[in-house]
């Protein structure tokens, strides 16, 4: 039977690892193939797709962002074709399977890891045979276990998914992602993770080949899925080891990190050894207070995370995203002020505020009137009030949150914005006082050009950091910007100052008449220089 395996990435530059071990471990069995689609495309040009490739069953893997757009496209295709059989797996559907056999237009479920019942599944349908496949189920027959857990050393056996020969043409395109063990060591409330059983590793043989085979693709990122990277201390030290030895400039890898139990060993081994830019380490921090973190399971050492965390930026090798959620039990708005300020002030390369989702099968989706949780029914299911949170103080964060992307997040202007948060009292109430200044002023929080985001700023600050804002614009720009300030010098003085510069530094003409601009910054003379799609600042002293 004609089998099409596929999903709905978020973004074109994700790739499913899920879909390709579903393939790999099938191929040499049965007539299979996967396909990506994403969420932004046509779902009638995916239905039109599909169905023009004349297969007998689809399989979905399905997450939190593809759920109501797969129940639709199930719809869809069964209308097209009422004999398609459609089968649904992946974390989304494997835990409240109820509600997915009662709901949606679809034939079987695979609950937990795929690999091998989904062969199985795939024999007993070309073969006609009655199905008795823990963890598979359809709407007669209801098995409410997950999949019996594969056994890595199968996996290891197959082909690598990898390095199929289809993804080798983009891969500088698109994020890999990679996995060296499965299984998480924390019971996280709030987290799918909480629910598997167990945690196993990949051979580090095994490994080793792989991540050197990709390491001589063009490969950019590889970000590996492991729920704690550091869980066990020696097989962490091998792959850093081997990553160390054998990377490539221009490839970065991302790992998910559990900060405070992060063994010494691995941070004097990183900051001895680690190339610059090559590793970025996710840390969910969650929240900082301890009665809230005891609720949820979420056990961590805040002092020791932070020590750690600093010994790692000592030689600023190391970009780090930081995770927070709003929402979890006892933290009311001046709490969550509280853990979003302690985690601020590591100055992250990256700070993601997020709000609590009530996910199905977790345990806080279970005590949610325990909590007085009320969340959208609909994916995501993310939170819109609680005991601790009305829905003033949930808004008040999503305007934190705006101005935090905006203005720390995105990166733009780093020299303005460290000076700014290294003398305000608390970042929260920063960013929240921001955002109402937006919020009085009509400013435009979509569709707005990086002038205007400097422009906004500066109005908000009454010029104390312009010269700061001038610097970061003019930084940011690849050719010359438009200036949102008014000019510094007029153009009178602007030459007469260039021709200076030229003379008393010995600096090239043309590139200062023709490519560059100058403005009069405090105490010296920043001059920009646009050329070949670059930009090069200098300062000099003013004459």
């Amino acid at each position: 039977m004609k089998t099409l395996i596929t999903t709905l990435n978020s973004k074109y530059i994700h790739k499913s690892l899920s879909l390709r071990l579903l393939y790999v471990s099938t191929k040499d069995y049965h007539d299979v193939d996967f396909v990506e689609y994403t969420i932004k495309e046509d779902l009638d040009n995916i239905v039109a797709d599909i169905i023009a490739r004349k297969v007998q069953i689809v399989a979905f893997s399905v997450y939190i962002w593809n759920v109501e757009l797969i129940k639709e496209l199930c719809i869809k295709l069964k209308d097209q074709n009422k004999n398609l059989i459609i089968i649904l797996g992946g974390p989304e559907v494997s835990y409240e399977i109820d509600y997915f056999l009662d709901n949606y237009e679809i034939d079987y479920i695979i609950s937990g890891e795929g690999e091998i019942a989904f062969k199985q599944l795939l024999d007993c349908l070309e073969k006609e045979q009655e199905i008795f496949i823990q963890g598979v189920s359809n709407k007669s027959s209801r098995d409410y276990h997950q999949t019996v857990p594969v056994d890595l050393k199968y996996l290891e056996s197959l082909d690598s998914p990898y390095l199929l020969k289809r993804d080798l043409v983009d891969m500088s395109k698109r994020v890999l992602y990679f996995e060296t063990s499965r299984g998480c060591p924390y019971q996280c409330q709030y987290c799918l993770s909480s629910l598997e059983k167990g945690l196993r590793f990949f051979s580090l043989d095994y490994l080793k080949q792989q991540l050197k085979l990709l390491m001589e693709t063009d490969v950019k990122i590889i970000k590996l899925l492991d729920r704690s990277f550091n869980a066990k201390t020696d097989h962490a030290l091998a792959i850093l080891e081997f990553i160390f030895q054998h990377y490539r400039p221009g490839i970065q890898f991302q790992f998910e990190i559990n900060g405070d139990v992060l063994d010494q060993r691995i941070i004097d081994y990183i900051n001895k050894y680690a190339p610059e830019g090559l590793l970025r380490f996710e840390i969910g921090i969650q929240s900082t207070y301890e009665p809230t973190n005891e609720i949820v399971k979420r056990y961590q050492d805040f002092t020791r995370l932070s020590e750690v965390i600093k010994q790692l930026q000592t030689n600023h090798k190391i970009d780090f995203h930081l995770d927070l959620i709003a929402g979890l039990p006892l933290e009311n708005l001046n709490r969550f002020a509280k853990s979003f300020d302690d985690v601020f002030s590591f100055y992250p390369k990256e700070l993601q505020l997020g709000f609590l989702k009530l996910l199905r099968g977790t345990s806080l989706r279970k005590d949610a009137n325990k909590y007085g949780y009320i969340y959208d029914i609909n994916p995501p299911y993310e939170l819109i009030a609680s005991n601790d949170l009305s829905k003033e103080d949930i808004n008040k964060i999503h305007i934190v949150e705006d101005m935090l992307e905006k203005y720390w997040n995105s990166g733009k202007m780093p020299i303005t914005m460290n000076k700014i948060m290294k003398q305000v009292d608390s970042p929260f109430y920063f960013f929240l006082d921001l955002g109402n200044y937006y919020k009085k002023h009509n400013y435009k929080h979509i569709n707005y050009q990086n002038d205007e985001l400097f422009s906004y700023l500066n109005s908000y600050l009454n010029d104390k950091y312009l010269s700061d804002l001038i610097e970061d614009y003019l930084l940011l720009a690849k050719v010359k910007p438009k200036r949102w300030w008014k000019a510094t010098l007029n153009k009178e003085d602007s030459r007469k100052i260039m021709h200076k510069l030229i003379k008393e530094y010995d600096l090239n003409q043309e590139d200062i008449f023709r490519y560059s601009l100058i403005e009069e910054l405090d105490d010296y003379y920043l001059v920009a220089t646009y050329k070949n799609y670059q930009v090069i600042i200098n300062k000099y002293p003013k004459i």
